[in-house]
């Protein structure tokens, strides 16, 4: 009997082994990141949101088709191609599709929606079945703000052969990146006038035109990771009391909860309204991170021209469940394949004419994973490292103007000594005085493209001895931000928090760039009746000819973080030209619009000249 016995554990502790060889375990999590915390395994009823990243071809001929027609040299320029168009250049291969799919419908029960694109498979599905999928166990987690989640606990793992056909999946294992609350401005001396910020604002500082767009060109902005929504009657308040039309937004995809207003989604959504006017303009939540967003905007029929992302997180943490360690598996990926993913999805998005514009950061070149400079290197921050979006740094005013002709009811809502502002001597945001710092610097993985490499470098050759360290950043890389706005004291309407209060970041300098971008995107359709697209290459050729188009912002540095100055803190000064800092500076819209007004005609006459 002892012998049978014996045999028999050997042939389980066999089988055991050849199971888990037959496996890719994706990731095995023995730690719940702070501030999250058990509350109880999950019923198997409750529903999970999973996103599989197939493998994908021909990423090459992705690669020489987006920059064809995004580079307004090109022949190619504005010649953009449809979703299904893109999706047929990089699908998966059969056989990795396949599988992965079959292997899908049969552990999943008939509950389960499925959506398969070209390269993806995104799945919403019951715990029952995810555990049975992933041989995993799920549990409930909530963060110490109340939000709740599912994710797994201890291994989950994928079948090796579709473990050979998936680069990683997202909703299982990742934890929402960290967020903090929208930056109040600093307290003064009685004696200070306090600078505010509302549109009127920027329309004066930036020259933007003063009547509506002609067009409908749409614009739209994004929220991740089940983040509360804006409130319509709080925007219905905001219009009137900025003496604005009345606007609504037509189109809302993902989960939408106005109940609670959120101030991110407030001030995002009423700031890009309130620049870019009349569009007709959307918003957009995931409940998941960047990978998520961007599959499913690209695989939307109808989206928007231009998107304003104020999110980020430091580049080498992209799939980090915030636990030690800089690099991550809990997706099943480390971070630099997941933003080689990502990326690829935002030249997808851009390959069909779309604008994405996202934040700088709101933690100077050190970023938010290092408060104090702790680390001995500068963190990038993801998306906004990424080459293929337009990147917004933030500004203040120093000596500012206070002459609107008619300031709205909104500039007196903060007291007597505090007024909106019409002008002044643009620098960079400074943690003592605006309560954070622009962020700004070098990806940590993606090489330096083309279309910035001059301003670049003659930033690097004038700035050599006031550079941090060598081993601190890589200089070969991606540089932004592209260019900025002003940032801090915009007036945001939330009745919740009583009415109007003065926010900040470089969240609030996005949306207001985006919805400068809906007029240069109003004239390019007069002309070819095509939105233009990624605009990088146009915004970096727009400086060299142009140099007016951007107001040059020379004062500042993003040396501090949220959390002030440190002696180890390291970072980037403004300058002459570009900088890591403001970029090329900030827009005046008419001189773009001038700008293009040249450009159109130019390629217009060499068309009659090759006809």
């Amino acid at each position: 009997m002892q012998s049978t016995g014996f045999s028999l554990l050997l042939l389980v502790a066999a089988a055991g082994c050849s199971a888990a060889a037959d496996r890719r375990v994706l990731y095995d999590r023995r730690v719940t990141p702070q501030p999250w915390s058990v509350v109880a395994r999950a019923s198997k009823h409750q529903r999970l949101h999973v996103l599989l990243a197939v493998q994908q071809q021909n990423l090459d001929a992705l690669d020489k088709k987006f920059w064809a027609v995004s580079d307004p040299k090109s022949s190619e320029w504005q010649q953009f191609m449809s979703k299904d168009e893109i999706g047929e250049l990089v699908k998966s291969k059969a056989e990795d599709m396949d599988a992965v799919v079959s292997w899908l419908k049969a552990g999943l029960s008939e509950d389960a929606v499925m959506t398969q694109s070209h390269d993806s498979v995104d799945v919403r599905l019951s715990v029952k079945d995810a555990e049975r999928l992933f041989e995993t166990e799920i549990l409930i987690y909530t963060h110490s703000n109340g939000h709740t989640i599912l994710r797994t606990q201890g291994k989950h793992s994928v079948p090796q052969e579709i473990g050979l056909a998936i680069e990683f999946v997202e909703g299982l294992a990742d934890f929402p990146q960290k967020r903090s609350d929208k930056t109040m401005p600093k307290k003064r001396s009685a004696d200070d006038t306090v600078t505010l910020v509302a549109p009127q604002t920027l329309v004066e500082m930036y020259s933007i035109p003063k009547q509506p767009a002609a067009t409908k060109v749409s614009q739209g902005a994004a929220e991740f990771q089940g983040d509360t929504s804006y409130n319509q009657v709080d925007l219905s308040a905001f219009f009137n009391q900025t003496g604005l039309a009345q606007q609504k937004v037509s189109d809302i995809v993902g989960p939408y909860d106005g109940t609670v207003p959120d101030t991110e989604a407030s001030l995002d959504v009423q700031y890009i309204m309130g620049v870019g006017q009349n569009q007709v303009d959307w918003y957009w939540t995931s409940d998941l991170w960047m990978y998520a967003f961007s599959n499913n905007f690209f695989n939307t029929k109808e989206v928007p021209d231009a998107v304003s992302i104020s999110w980020g997180w430091a580049e080498n943490q992209q799939c980090s469940a915030q636990i030690a360690g800089s690099e991550c598996t809990t997706i099943g990926a480390d971070s630099q394949q997941y933003v080689a993913r990502t990326n690829t999805e935002f030249q997808k998005i851009g390959l069909r004419g779309v604008s994405l514009f996202v934040a700088s950061g709101d933690s100077g070149a050190n970023g938010r994973t290092d408060p104090t400079c702790t680390d001995g290197v500068l963190h990038s921050s993801f998306p906004g490292s990424s080459p293929y979006v337009t990147t917004v740094g933030a500004t203040m005013l120093q000596n500012p103007k206070f002459e609107l002709a008619n300031p709205p009811p909104a500039c007196s809502s903060q007291g007597a000594r505090a007024k909106c502002a019409s002008g002044g001597t643009e620098v960079a945001v400074s943690s003592a005085e605006a309560g954070f710092t622009s962020g700004g610097g070098f990806s940590t993985y993606t090489k330096m493209p083309s279309y910035q490499k001059a301003a670049v470098s003659e930033y690097l050759s004038s700035m050599a001895s006031k550079l941090p360290p060598a081993t601190y950043f890589n200089s070969s890389n991606r540089a932004y931000p592209d260019l900025s706005a002003m940032g801090s004291n915009y007036l945001v309407y939330m009745q919740v928090s009583g009415g109007f209060s003065p926010v900040g970041g470089t969240s609030a300098a996005t949306p207001a760039v985006a919805g400068i971008a809906a007029y240069l995107n109003d004239y390019s359709y007069q002309k070819s009746g095509k939105p233009l697209g990624f605009l990088n290459p146009l915004l970096y050729q727009m400086y060299a000819e142009l140099p007016g188009a951007f107001t040059d912002v020379t004062s500042g540095d993003n040396k501090c973080t949220e959390s002030g100055c440190f002696a180890s803190c390291q970072g980037y000064y403004a300058a002459k030209g570009w900088d890591p800092v403001t970029g090329l500076g900030t827009p005046v819209a008419s001189q773009m619009l001038a700008y293009l007004e040249k450009h159109f005609a130019s390629r217009a006459s060499l068309s009659e000249v090759i006809v």
